[in-house]
């Protein structure tokens, strides 16, 4: 489905585990040119080739997103903990990923705070990713996680209102390892549990 599709009714957004049973959204949307990782919005070599990958080996690909869900941030630091979501409201409207290390609110300094999401174009400002951030929550909180940290870029205004909504507090403003020193970021802080 696309932006100039008759949209269907859709039904509540839950948080479902990447399957193969579903993997023909994630692909449509892949198809219609959405990037599962907003900093590759646009780049149509990569959705290109994340489109050809899935379709020559369904399953490895699948696999791939996430391998078991742990690697290794470095000697000596726990590993790095990924939950990976897609967000559903009776078909695929995007994903929304958990990452941390157990046992600390630090994270490596490459990973770019501890919730990533992308929304399909056609299913953004439906509230689908303020829904699917507070479902995130619960499961931070589940994890035990007390204090996150989510940060998006300074001209987002649709992202920021998506993690003020959800009780976001911004500390600070500056680029992150991750992304391009001139792209400016604005950090928030995030507690499981306390949005409402």
């Amino acid at each position: 489905m696309t932006s100039g599709d008759a949209a269907k009714p859709a039904g509540p957004v839950v948080l479902l585990p990447p399957d193969l049973e579903n993997l023909s959204g994630f692909e449509a949307a892949l198809a219609a040119g959405w990037s599962p990782d907003p900093r590759r919005a646009g780049d149509e070599t990569y959705v290109r080739g994340e489109l050809q990958r899935l379709r020559q080996d369904r399953v490895k690909f699948l696999d791939d997103l996430i391998p078991d869900g742990r690697r290794h941030a470095g000697s000596g630091s726990p590993p790095l903990t990924t939950r990976l979501f897609w967000i559903w409201d009776g078909e695929f409207c995007g994903s929304i990923s958990l990452r941390f290390q157990a046992g600390t609110e630090e994270l490596p300094p490459e990973v770019s705070g501890h919730v990533g999401y992308s929304v399909v174009p056609w299913k953004q400002r439906n509230g689908h990713a303020t829904t699917a951030l507070s479902l995130l929550m619960a499961v931070a909180s589940k994890e035990g996680l007390d204090r996150l940290v989510v940060l998006c870029n300074e001209d987002n205004d649709a992202s920021r209102r998506v993690i003020e909504r959800n009780g976001g507090e911004l500390f600070m403003r500056r680029p992150h390892p991750s992304d391009r020193p001139d792209q400016i970021k604005l950090y928030f802080w995030l507690k499981p549990g306390a949005a409402g």
